[in-house]
C-alpha cells in the first residue's frame, strides 16, 4: 500500500500528530520536532515517546518523517547561526530516532552567492558532525527551488552523498521545488530524463520521500511558494506523471500544501493524492 501523509500539527503533545495524520486520512506523518519559530529544542517526555509508538502502531502510520526548522543554515559563516543550526538537528535526530522516525529532512541553507565551492568543506565538516553525534535516524537533503545562493541542486546533494559515505545520508524530491527549479514535470518525457540524471549521480537509491506539492509560481521561477494539489502551474497530470513513474513510485507522499482556508494539509488534498496512485 502507498504510503500518504502530510505535514501536521504536534500541538499540545506529540501523539497528536498520530490523531492529526489519521483525521485528514493519511497513513504516514511529517511533524516539527519543536516550535518551528524557535531554536530551543528538548528531549521528548519518555511518556509522550510511549505514548507516539503506540499511536504509530495501532494506526498504522509510518514511516515518520521529522522536518528541520526552517532556520538552519549550514553553509552560514556566521558562527552563533551555524552552531545553533548543528545543535537543533542533533537533537531533532536524537529525537527522531526515540520515536523511530526514518529521518529528519532539512533544507541545507545558503551561500548567500558565495558559490557552492566556498561552503562545501564546511558542509561536508557540519554533516559527518552531526551523523557522528546521533544514531538510528537519518539525515535527508532536500532538493531546492533554484533560488539565487540556495543550496540544494541534485549536483550538490550528489556531491555532498559521494563526498561523505554515509549510509544515513539520503534525499528528499520536493515536487514544487522541481518544477520551481526548471524541471517541467507536466511532460512525461522530462520526468524521464530527470530520473535518468539523478540515476547518473548515484540518487535514485537516496531518495526516501516524496514531497508532493503543487506550485504556486510559474516553471523556472527559482521561487518557492506551494499551492494544493491540482491548484498550482503543475496540474493533476504534471503530479501523476512524478508519482507513478518507475524511479518514484515507491516513495512515500508527504504533502505540504496550504489546505483549505491555510488551514494546513486536509482530507481533500489527501484523497487528490490518493487519487494519483489509483
Amino acid at each position: 500500500m502507498r504510503r500518504v501523509g502530510g505535514h501536521v500539527s504536534i500541538a499540545g503533545n506529540i501523539v497528536n500528530a498520530i490523531t492529526n495524520s489519521v483525521n485528514i486520512g493519511g497513513n504516514c506523518l511529517q511533524m516539527f520536532a519543536g516550535s518551528p519559530r524557535l531554536w530551543a529544542r528538548k528531549p521528548f517526555a519518555d511518556n509522550d515517546v510511549a505514548a507516539f509508538l503506540h499511536a504509530s502502531v495501532k494506526y498504522d502510520v509510518q514511516p515518520i518523517f521529522i522536518h528541520a526548522l526552517y532556520l538552519v543554515n549550514l553553509a552560514s559563516a556566521n558562527q552563533d547561526i551555524l552552531g545553533k543550526s548543528i545543535n537543533s538537528l542533533i537533537a531533532d535526530m536524537q529525537n527522531g530516532a526515540r520515536i523511530h522516525s526514518t529521518g529528519v529532512i532539512v533544507h541545507i541553507g545558503s551561500h548567500l552567492g558565495a558559490g557552492f565551492d566556498s561552503v562545501k568543506d564546511q558542509l561536508v565538516a557540519v554533516i559527518e558532525r552531526i551523523l557522528g553525534s546521533t544514531a538510528d535516524c537519518d539525515l535527508i537533503l532536500e532538493n531546492d527551488a533554484g533560488q539565487n545562493g540556495k543550496i540544494g541542486s541534485p549536483e550538490e546533494i550528489s556531491f555532498l552523498i559521494k563526498t561523505i559515505h554515509s549510509d544515513r545520508l539520503k534525499m528528499c524530491l520536493d515536487s514544487a521545488h522541481l518544477f520551481e527549479s526548471g524541471v517541467d514535470i507536466r511532460d512525461l518525457s522530462s520526468v524521464e530524463k530527470f530520473s535518468q540524471q539523478l540515476i547518473n549521480l548515484g540518487l535514485a537509491d537516496k531518495l526516501v520521500c516524496l514531497h508532493l506539492n503543487d506550485s504556486a509560481t510559474a516553471l523556472d521561477s527559482h521561487h518557492d511558494m506551494h499551492a494544493n494539489l491540482g491548484e498550482g502551474e503543475i496540474g493533476i497530470s504534471g503530479l501523476k506523471n512524478l508519482v507513478t513513474h518507475s524511479t518514484f513510485v515507491k516513495l512515500p507522499l508527504i504533502l505540504e500544501v496550504p489546505g483549505e482556508n491555510r488551514a494546513g494539509v486536509d482530507l481533500k488534498n489527501i484523497t487528490v493524492a490518493k487519487s494519483l496512485i489509483n
